[in-house]
């Protein structure tokens, strides 16, 4: 053949459709599973479980290892996928399960290449790294064959923007650097089985205009209609073929538990999370073997984190990973070490418990932005801007009528939001601060009044680690709670003019307000109710979210309200019965310090206040809204440094590995001694360099 042809069907029928021994090189990124609905029956990634999706990639494969030549590779690229569940979600190690399986149906492995994009997308994952890798599996059909093994078996290419509404992140860049390693002659037939968008076409195209001069031509498989028709106008290819359905069985993977041969190796070190990086295959699957051991279990606290990596690895060690999940473990991240042309997995696992949170300090390792944002806030109008309250039961929407005040450079500080007949004056979070003033609450000793780092252990010993006072015994034990000057400030200058944040007012009657002339109110009586055309910056996507203004930990509000119940002798049935028949099922959750808790909302707080006949500063602090400017910046505490570390040596990973999961107070002593300072300004400096 020496034309470009694109069959239009079925993948399983047009592989059927090509002669055996065909096809030279065969390159694709199939569907995810769970991915994307491509809205046609029978499309591959919808299936049930990741068993039944693998289990029908490798019955396609087989298929496809038949049309290829004896000497013929099938470069793989493809991406994994979270297990969503209650508590914390399982990394199902989906590419190295599908390989594993791939090589018991009689597939050679030659390598597997990680494809790293810098342009990957963000995360707002706070307990894990950011995902920013893929891997390309090299699977050949016998072990003589033209894979040319002698490149870097990492690469970084970015992601690539297309006109095209299909948004697989297939780049062409890709494409061209995995046919490069492999040996291409004049007349090989290229084959993606899962075309899309034919980006493997184009990539064909250019080679065969290039300075390369490959006489090589591309056989594209595509089911969906509208992407036949992009293929034709990206690639110019004239000849389609259609091709019959054709039925095939197909069923689930059988998963393989770990070696039975393989003597467990607790790791028993520190007892909030290890790190153990092993020689080999051997060593590590002892070391893995151990963490489903008792002794482990008992010997870590419920709450810590696990790092395991190896250096020589081979196929079985990504495979083995993810069984982890039925000893009661969750695989969060894949870490990827590259050095040099090589590179090695690390695995961060956890206890899949949803009594507690494991404790994952990102903040310490995060990439600090090169670039400063530059945005002329006084240039822009924000009457109008739409206003997402969610702070309670239901998600209601406002907008900006009137903006109060200003922050120095234009920003609005306060303003006036019309909610549907009402009114209400809102405090709104600067974007260069915002998470900073979020979790700004400050907690200290009752006894000694040194600040607590670590305020709260919902599984562990409470004790003071300046004078050994224990917390949280009763209320006279409960840390003393501090709110950043700024926001007191402006409560307090609130309170003098008769408001609140957050306080809803009547339109009418804020209409009628008399103050005096003095004050920054004044001209609220001469609201312009309707929106400027500034606030069209609402078609960018941005607007404002009305939330809880302070970030805290639910076990605290847990254990306090615990307390404030006990202190009066109230059982929560006794609590239940005191509030509308509609919070019969939400009481409950208040005081558990699992995942099933919940903080009470704002609107909730002046409840609990009538119920116990307290004015305590923590209900206080639970009842504070703000606004928080919702558009696309990044984190102004830094990057999430991701799940692919460059250049780095052992001791150096290590160090930066055992960051994440070291008690504040542990973190503060060690890293504030080398520098001789016991500022954790100083700790995080040293951590971040």
């Amino acid at each position: 053949m020496n034309r470009d042809v694109i069959l239009h069907g079925d993948v399983y029928a047009c592989l059927d459709y090509l002669d055996n021994n065909s096809i030279a090189v065969a390159i694709t990124s199939p569907p995810y599973w769970k991915q994307r609905d491509y809205e046609f029956k029978g499309q591959i990634g919808q299936e049930k479980t990741p068993e039944e999706y693998i289990g029908r990639l490798v019955k396609i494969y087989n298929k496809l290892r038949q049309k290829l030549r004896k000497d013929g590779i099938f470069l793989l690229n493809v991406g994994d996928k979270y297990l969503n569940q209650y508590g914390k979600s399982h990394l199902l190690q989906i590419p190295y399960r599908l390989a594993y399986h791939m090589v018991k149906d009689g597939w050679y492995l030659e390598d597997i290449i990680i494809w790293y994009k810098p342009n990957h997308m963000p995360s707002s994952a706070k307990d894990r790294f950011t995902n920013t890798y893929e891997p390309v599996l090299v699977l050949a059909k016998s072990r003589n064959n033209i894979y040319r093994n002698k490149y870097p078996k990492a690469v970084e290419i970015p992601l690539q923007q297309t006109p095209w509404k299909h948004t697989a992140v297939y780049p062409e860049k890709l494409v061209w650097e995995m046919l490069e390693r492999v040996e291409l002659k004049n007349g090989d037939l290229i084959l993606d089985p899962f075309a899309g968008t034919g980006t493997t076409a184009a990539v064909v195209n250019k080679i065969r205009k290039s300075l390369y001069a490959k006489k090589i031509y591309s056989i594209m498989i595509e089911k969906g209609d509208e992407f036949v028709d992009i293929i034709k106008e990206r690639a110019k290819i004239i000849e389609v073929i259609k091709v019959k359905d054709i039925s095939y069985e197909w069923g689930p993977v059988e998963e393989t538990d770990l070696p039975m041969d393989i003597e467990p190796k607790p790791i028993l070190k520190d007892k909030h999370g290890e790190v153990y990086i092993a020689k080999d295959q051997r060593e590590f699957l002892s070391a893995l073997k151990g963490i489903t051991m008792e002794e482990f279990k008992k010997f870590h606290r419920e709450d810590a984190l696990y790092f395991f990596g190896v250096k020589d690895w081979d196929l079985s060690s990504l495979y083995y990973a993810h069984t982890i999940y039925q000893y009661g473990y969750v695989l969060r991240n894949m870490l990827v070490v590259s050095n040099r042309n090589n590179w090695y997995p690390i695995f961060m696992f956890a206890r899949d418990s949803t009594r507690v949170a494991y404790k994952f300090y990102l903040d310490r390792v995060r990439i600090k932005p090169k670039t400063k944002e530059k945005r002329e806030w006084r240039e822009e109008e924000f009457i109008g801007m739409k206003v997402r309250d969610i702070s309670g039961k239901e998600s209601i929407e406002g907008y900006i009528i009137k903006v109060l005040e200003k922050y120095d450079d234009g920003f609005p500080k306060l303003v006036v939001v019309q909610w549907d007949g009402k009114a209400s004056i809102e405090f709104v979070i600067h974007p260069k601060k915002d998470e900073f003033l979020m979790e700004g609450v400050k907690f200290f000793c009752p006894k000694c009044h040194s600040e607590l780092t670590e305020p709260y252990d919902p599984i562990g010993d409470n004790i003071c680690p300046s004078c050994g006072q224990k917390l949280w015994i009763n209320l006279e034990t409960i840390p003393i709670i501090q709110e950043p000057q700024e926001i007191s400030e402006i409560a307090k200058e609130l309170e003098n003019n008769e408001y609140s944040i957050g306080q809803i007012l009547n339109i009418k009657d804020l209409k009628r307000k008399k103050v005096s002339s003095s004050s920054k109110f004044s001209s609220l009586e001469r609201i312009n109710w309707g929106a400027s055309p500034g606030a069209r910056k609402l078609m960018l996507g941005e607007y404002f979210t009305k939330m809880r203004l302070y970030r805290i930990d639910q076990p605290l509000v847990a254990q306090y309200l615990t307390l404030l119940r006990k202190s009066k002798n109230m059982s929560i049935q006794y609590v239940i019965n005191k509030l509308p028949k509609e919070y019969c099922h939400t009481v409950g959750h208040w005081f558990r310090k699992d995942f099933g808790g919940s903080i009470p909302i704002p609107q909730d707080v002046e409840l609990i206040k009538d119920i116990f006949d307290v004015q305590d500063n923590l209900l206080r602090i639970l009842k504070r809204t703000a606004l928080k400017f919702q558009t696309v910046k990044a984190s102004i505490k830094g990057k999430n440094p991701g799940d692919y570390i460059k250049n780095k040596n052992d001791k150096d990973i290590i160090k930066f590995l055992r960051l994440l999961y070291i008690p504040s107070n542990e973190y503060i002593t060690i890293f504030a001694q080398a520098t001789r300072c016991t500022e954790i300004i100083a700790a995080e400096k040293l951590a971040s360099s």
